[in-house]
């Protein structure tokens, strides 16, 4: 066997051994269930997390994933976020990480042309893709620019999107890939991790 078959064949190896250690998973600690999601908006002047998306950043997507409680101090929202009652603050702070973990994904827009981001069950699997990794798909629609109430001052907007996963299991990072929902082709694909390891 020359070097190049030689190579190719132990690629082939890996991706079935990946694939292979997803399904034990899934059979060792059961499969990963979408229990809840909430979307909000806001402007992208006045953004809500620390790290995250900005009407200064570069990037248009950001994720995150969190697996346990963060500590009491722990610096996550800035001083634009609207603390209230019922929030994605109390939602993160006072989960019950022992039977699931959340998924943050904001997606920054022009105000005129706004989207929303959330759980899909049409385009790819949600499904353990290795032993300590979630995939986990996403949907892409458009939105009537007149649902959202923004002035003409505000010309970039923040999608915020928090969903609850049901699993026995946690993972260590998510691979969060984004589907057009009219034509199921991929948007954007991004890997989610914590900040707050144990």
């Amino acid at each position: 066997m020359n070097r190049r078959a030689l190579l190719s064949a132990s690629a082939l190896t890996l991706t079935g051994l990946a694939g292979c250690t997803g399904t034990v998973r899934e059979q060792v600690s059961g499969g990963i269930d979408m229990e809840l999601a909430t979307t909000i908006y806001h402007p992208a002047d006045e953004p809500w997390f620390v790290g995250g998306l900005s009407a200064q950043s570069s990037n248009a997507y950001r994720t995150e994933l969190f697996t346990q409680p963060p500590p009491d101090d722990a610096d996550l929202f800035t001083g634009h976020y609207p603390h209230k009652e019922h929030s994605l603050d109390n939602d993160i702070r006072n989960d019950d990480y022992s039977t699931g973990f959340l998924l943050l994904f904001e997606a920054k827009m022009p105000r005129r042309k706004p989207y929303s981001i959330s759980p899909t069950i049409l385009h790819g699997d949600l499904s353990w893709s290795a032993w300590d990794t979630a995939s986990i798909p996403m949907r892409r629609d458009s939105r009537d620019p007149e649902s959202l109430s923004f002035g003409d001052d505000v010309d970039e907007v923040i999608s915020t999107t928090l969903v609850r996963y049901e699993a026995d299991a946690t993972p260590s990072k998510a691979v969060v890939t984004v589907y057009d929902e009219e034509t199921g082709g991929q948007i954007t694909q991004r890997t989610a991790r914590s900040r707050f390891q144990s």
